[in-house]
């Protein structure tokens, strides 16, 4: 199951459990114009070949991209294969936005596949 979930509650998951992930599957070019600190990109085409980055056993996924449609497709094709918490930002990081978090913006660095712990910059 999937469970929408609001960019509050998103916060007090990120706070509240080192393992929560949030997975930002939008485009390079959104990712670099604007980002969550913390949050591991995978684009959504990519979600497909890159889900040996993803441990099913003990994460918790709060999908996002701009506004909460891609990410709910990507949950979808990850309980399609085994994962089992997931939950999808509503609003995605538009909502964010206007809920008043911080982001990172024109972040040109290169990806590495991991970022600081969100759980301590939120």
């Amino acid at each position: 199951m999937i469970k929408e979930i609001s960019v509050e509650e998103a916060i007090k998951m990120l706070k509240g459990d080192e393992n929560v992930i949030l997975l930002d599957v939008r485009t390079q070019q959104e990712y670099y114009t604007e980002h969550v600190k913390g949050s591991k990109w995978i684009p959504l085409d990519q979600v497909s070949y890159r889900l040996q980055e993803l441990d099913k056993k003990k994460a918790i996924f709060a999908c996002f991209c701009r506004t909460g449609l891609r990410s709910f497709k990507a949950c979808e094709f990850l309980r399609e294969n085994g994962f089992n918490e997931l939950y999808n930002v509503k609003g995605g990081i538009e909502a964010w936005k206007q809920a008043g978090y911080e982001t990172v913006k024109n972040s040109m660095e290169e990806y590495q596949g991991s970022f600081a712990s969100v759980n301590s910059d939120v």
